[in-house]
């Protein structure tokens, strides 16, 4: 039973030849079709699309009439109604471009999704401009995230995901997007009116890939490159994961998916978060090269843990189970990280969730002097010394 449905939009509400509110069944229809795709709406355009609303209402009857002659997101409601698997008062989230089409297909579906399935509808907007390839990447990857967003507030197994309308491109791109955040695609076949269910394909990038290319992947994520000016390992990197570049005219970027991929939760830690250190960190770590990497991994997973509100408490608190520390005085929490067989870590920081930044104020790397000297509030009570930012050196470990 479906209780979140997901649709992008595309204009076949106006344009199918039999449709109820088919542009060519009157003239005041049909002197619309030039401004479908026009996204700079002004005063007169508005007045034509609230003059077309109003005209259009006289042939609502006919949609609960002839449910298969309104378009392909109506009919995808009303299939998942006939096989009885819509909930009794969904909510459906309608994707729409923002142009003259979309603003008339978003009015006249949402008034007929109340009134016809007992609907709770959203609408969100996506601007897509086929005419400039890196606004359309850029367009695109902001469509990805919100297709994200809306499918954030359904569970997978009581959503359905149907990007059936708009360009071709988000049709491809929203089924990406389902697939890496697990959730099943819906598509309807209209000529046959069959519904089909897609289970969603494992998508992945693994964590290790992003460390070993992250000073390229950063480059192209802040602006365009000049092809020329990189390294031959970063040329072979964009030629063996083309999906995740574009490149044109000599310039790379990354591709929609790319900007969508890693500015997703799952690699924001390592994209978004600044790691700052004391210069007592900074020396436990120069001292102790053979274990940077541990060391990096550690403070990763603790941001990670953080941010996803995934960790034991009594773990990224540990200040609370020494009974000697004046909770009272504490600065900075402990963090009970992970042994390797060799090395513990352990650490006394600060994470500021506003500024995306954790502080590392404190490191050890013996449990044994760990706990001598925690009990006594070292590195708890007081900030050690200035702060060194190393997140470029953390976050491309593995270069």
């Amino acid at each position: 039973m479906y209780q979140h449905i997901v649709v992008t939009c595309g204009v076949s509400l106006l344009t199918g030849n039999r449709n109820v509110f088919s542009m060519n069944r009157d003239e005041i229809m049909g002197e619309i079709r030039p401004w479908l795709s026009a996204a700079n709406i002004n005063e007169e355009k508005q007045r034509k699309i609230d003059e077309w609303i109003r005209h259009a209402r006289q042939f609502a009857h006919e949609a609960a009439r002839d449910p298969n002659r309104v378009s392909a997101e109506y009919s995808m409601i009303y299939e998942l109604r006939r096989q009885g698997k819509l909930a009794e008062r969904p909510t459906v989230v309608l994707i729409a471009t923002d142009t003259v089409g979309g603003r008339i297909v978003e009015a006249v579906l949402t008034r007929l999704l109340e009134e016809d399935f007992a609907a709770n509808v959203r609408v969100m907007y996506v601007d897509v401009d086929v005419n400039h390839p890196r606004r359309m990447q850029e367009a695109l990857g902001e469509y990805m995230w919100k297709v994200a967003d809306a499918l954030s507030h359904g569970e997978p197994s009581t959503t359905c995901f149907a990007p059936i309308g708009g360009y071709k491109v988000m049709t491809s791109l929203g089924y990406i997007v389902g697939a890496f955040l697990h959730y099943p695609t819906a598509y309807m076949h209209e000529d046959g009116q069959v519904l089909h269910e897609i289970p969603p394909v494992p998508i992945h990038i693994d964590e290790q890939f992003v460390h070993d290319h992250f000073d390229l992947l950063r480059k192209c994520q802040k602006d365009m490159v000049d092809a020329d000016s990189l390294s031959y390992r970063e040329k072979q990197c964009i030629l063996q994961y083309p999906f995740l570049f574009q490149q044109e005219d000599g310039l790379v970027y990354l591709s929609a998916f790319g900007q969508f991929l890693f500015e997703h939760e799952k690699y924001k830690h390592l994209f978004a978060t600044t790691y700052l250190v004391s210069k007592q960190v900074a020396n436990m770590l120069q001292h102790n090269h053979h274990q940077l990497l541990f060391v990096h991994q550690q403070m990763r997973e603790l941001v990670k843990k953080l941010k996803h509100e995934e960790g034991d408490m009594g773990v990224l608190y540990h200040e609370k189970s020494f009974k000697t520390i004046d909770v009272r005085k504490v600065k900075y929490h402990l963090y009970k990280g992970a042994s390797n067989g060799q090395t513990a870590f352990r650490l006394a920081y600060r994470y500021d969730e506003k500024e995306d930044c954790l502080y590392a104020n404190y490191l050890w790397l013996d449990h044994n002097r760990y706990e001598r000297e925690a009990e006594r509030g070292k590195g708890i009570y007081e900030e050690d010394s200035e702060f060194i930012d190393i997140t470029k050196q953390l976050a491309g470990v593995g270069r």
